[in-house]
């Protein structure tokens, strides 16, 4: 998210005031060429495996590729509701305990092959935009060389193709000068960076900023980028929803289109292409309104292409939330018979109920049934680093996956306390009617950011940080990042350390959730490819980089 929509909401103990967005502007060559950039001896380091500090819930089984293998079985749970936690970051602060139709229970520990990084790389690079985009509102604001919030996506025509997308050099309102894309041809070892052009002044468009990045395939490989793209110089914001489309795997982009015009609220879109229907691809945002008192209009809206990305359906309404409600950061997953699912994150302030909301379309988005809540909690408040008062990395998106044989799966995050969390699942084996939760052991520090996907075999995949290696009384807030993968659709996880440690404190400002409010994973033919941020030790062209790693079974 972005352009200043941070409100003190008090009844969920968020803290306030808004911050004004702030745009950019400057003209800049709109493709920037680099390999990725091999890690150095310090930053390899960095990445060395490290002691699990929670031996009830996890323990090293052994070393792998230089990454801890732990193996966990999960144990039978009765009588009680599994606890997550997705969120509306800066906006509500929701945490939500799922009341689902059953909950997974499991025999012991899976003996499969353990996981690794095979590859760990580079994709960012020093900012293209120079400072002071042609035009730009208050750009002094950016951080050059801030990075966050990553996507990834796969070509299904060619595994080998992978695409990227962050935001880049963003301000304290957390938006940005623009998005960078990138494209590997070559498993993710090396990356070729590029722009949108026209997505904002930096790239020779009208626009003061950019936020919200995100990518995806269409089985005909097609290449899909959709995002914010609007004036922040106005009151409010007035913000596009915009689309473009690639035809060579991401190395040039056709100018934007405008999917949804300028208004005020439109927030959270991602892109989805269709991997059955050629030129097919799907938008989804929501719009909401928090710098007006309630009753608000807040709603979740859907667009198609048919085109590749050419042209863009009117706006249908997907969901419209309560007068005292919100939701936010929809997601359309396919499903195999056709059918699409909405899912998407739900805070209501009269009710004191956040939940996971998914609506389903028989006809390509033209109608949507009413939605299922897939999960609920009270609504919470936000949770603060014990030594320096800030405020931790907040509830981000929820994020959700299919598998090939059409199960639904949803990550959240579930900290109950800055010390104590976890990740949770939510799974649907009939399209998104009835769900069952599932607990990802081995994780009972803070957690944030998870993302999930799934391979071409079935194997569920997660990645997510947490703070169990941070250490009261230092100079640092130590987080890394995880993984785990279940070979039988949740019942046992084996787990790894991918990256870190790194410092919470040298990343983006607390209000900007240190990394942005999510991160990427994708599922490949055997593993998983997965896109985060890092901040010191490990970013080299500013306060944060942006990381690839390619996780594969194996020793």
């Amino acid at each position: 998210m972005g352009w200043g929509t941070r409100m003190n909401l008090c009844a969920l103990g968020c803290r306030g005031p808004s911050v004004a967005l702030r745009p950019a502007g400057n003209r800049l060559k709109s493709e920037v060429r680099g390999a990725a950039q091999p890690l150095s001896a310090a930053q390899s380091s960095a990445f060395e495996p490290l002691p699990d500090t929670h031996p009830p819930l996890a323990r090293c089984a052994g070393r792998s590729d230089r990454n801890h293998l732990v193996t966990i079985a999960q144990r039978p749970i009765r009588h009680q509701r599994s606890r997550l936690a997705i969120g509306l970051s800066g906006l509500a602060c929701i945490s939500l305990i799922a009341a689902s139709t059953a909950t997974a229970t499991g025999p012991p520990a899976s003996t499969a092959a353990p996981y690794r990084v095979k590859t760990l790389t580079t994709v960012s690079g020093p900012s293209p935009f120079a400072a002071g985009c042609p035009g730009g509102f208050h750009d002094e604001l950016k951080i050059t060389g801030l990075v966050v919030e990553p996507a990834i996506a796969v070509n299904p025509r060619n595994p080998r193709n992978f695409l990227a997308t962050w935001k880049q050099d963003i301000s304290p309102g957390f938006n940005a000068r623009d998005a960078v894309v990138a494209s590997s041809f070559d498993g993710g070892k090396t990356w070729r960076r590029t722009t949108i052009p026209g997505l904002t002044r930096c790239t020779g468009g009208t626009s003061d900023t950019a936020s919200d990045p995100w990518v995806s395939f269409g089985g005909d490989s097609t290449a899909y980028f959709g995002g914010q793209a609007g004036l922040t110089s106005t009151a409010p914001p007035a913000i596009a929803i915009v689309a473009s489309h690639s035809n060579n795997g991401g190395r040039r982009w056709a100018a934007p289109a405008t999917v949804a015009p300028r208004l005020g609220g439109n927030e959270t879109p991602a892109i989805t292409g269709s991997p059955t229907r050629p030129g097919h691809a799907y938008m989804t945002w929501a719009n909401f309104r928090l710098d007006v008192d309630p009753p608000w209009t807040n709603t979740v809206s859907f667009s198609r292409t048919r085109d590749r990305g050419v042209t863009w359906s009117p706006p249908v309404l997907v969901d419209r939330a309560g007068p005292f409600a919100i939701d936010l950061a929809p997601r359309v997953q396919v499903l195999p018979n056709g059918a699409l699912l909405a899912i998407f994150a739900r805070g209501d302030f009269e009710t004191q109920r956040a939940s996971i909301q998914a609506v389903r379309s028989l006809d390509q988005g033209r109608t949507w049934l009413p939605p299922v809540e897939a999960g609920f909690k009270p609504l919470t408040g936000e949770f603060h680093d014990p030594e320096t008062g800030d405020v931790l990395p907040q509830p981000g998106y929820p994020s959700s996956t299919v598998g090939p044989d059409g199960t639904v799966y949803v990550a959240y995050e579930n900290s109950t306390s800055p010390t104590s969390g976890g990740i949770g699942i939510v799974r649907s084996r009939d399209g998104g009617i009835t769900w069952t939760t599932i607990t990802l052991p081995g994780v009972s520090a803070f957690a944030f950011e998870p993302a999930i996907a799934v391979d071409k075999h079935g194997t569920v995949g997660v990645i997510w940080y947490d703070l169990r290696n941070d250490r009261a009384g230092d100079t640092a807030t130590t987080a890394d990042l995880w993984f785990s993968a279940s070979k039988d659709g949740g019942t046992t996880w084996q787990q790894i350390h991918v990256a870190g440690p790194t410092d919470l404190r040298t990343a983006a400002p607390a209000a900007q959730n240190r990394f942005g409010e999510y991160q990427g994973l994708a599922g490949l033919r055997t593993g998983f490819a997965a896109i985060f941020g890092l901040a010191a030790p490990q970013a080299r062209n500013g306060p944060t980089d942006i990381f690839f790693a390619h996780i594969t079974p194996g020793r």
